[in-house]
């Protein structure tokens, strides 16, 4: 038996949708500006928005605390390759990227480190002794990082993003003005714990930097064979 359709057929809703979905669109607010503040061979960009007006005591002070670690970055690589550390990741290239953010931060911020920002741990007030006996493995991580703001190392590549994110949504619910910083490198943005990091700073808003040290490389891969 054959039943005739005698009602007439909705008409589709896909130009409704479309309109909504534009509608939804131009609501969304611009995407932020990018500042950039050094171009890709170091020179200085000025902004309207961050002005750097530093003396000569703190220029020198900046040199100095980069001359201080390179050099003790040089002695620990010398003992890992002597076999008196079972590890040392070197920071050699990345001396002023740790220096300068390191500076600037407050007292009451908090840092979650990779396994080679030891001119961060500098600037906290870490000692560097403290970092060789963690690779030596005569100590259970090195230091109290309540007690400088620094958090231990992190060898599992990206997790420390996770850490920091979930540190920074603590602050904001304390109603604290500090802020959080992560670094990472190259590598650890290929990894899931740093996408999912990013997506509960964004949902969240937590006050957390993501200070990556993009030196082209993970571990010893180049980022275009990632």
């Amino acid at each position: 038996m054959t039943v005739e359709r005698t009602a007439p057929r909705a008409k589709p809703r896909r130009a409704a949708t479309k309109k909504t979905t534009t509608a939804a669109a131009r609501k969304r607010p611009p995407r932020p500006e990018m500042v950039q503040l050094l171009t890709p061979e170091g020179e200085r960009v000025e902004h309207p928005d961050y002005a750097l007006e530093t003396t000569p005591g703190q220029l020198r002070g900046l040199y100095r605390d980069m001359v201080l670690t390179r050099r003790f970055d040089a002695e620990a690589t010398a003992l890992q390759r002597q076999g008196e550390l079972g590890l040392w990741p070197s920071l050699l290239g990345q001396e002023a990227a740790q220096i300068g953010s390191g500076r600037a931060l407050r007292d009451d911020d908090y840092v979650f480190p990779t396994y080679r920002e030891h001119g961060v741990a500098w600037c906290r007030g870490v000692d560097p002794t403290l970092l060789l006996g963690m690779f030596r493995g005569v100590n259970h991580g090195g230091w109290d990082p309540n007690s400088n703001n620094f958090h231990l190392y992190t060898i599992v590549i990206g997790s420390q993003a996770l850490h920091a994110t979930g540190y920074a949504m603590g602050v904001a619910k304390d109603g604290s003005d500090s802020a959080v910083v992560a670094y990472f490198g190259d590598g650890a943005s290929s990894q899931g714990d740093v996408a999912e990091a990013f997506t509960f700073a964004a949902v969240y808003n937590a006050p957390v930097v993501f200070f990556c040290q993009n030196n082209q490389w993970a571990i010893s891969e180049p980022t275009e064979r990632q």
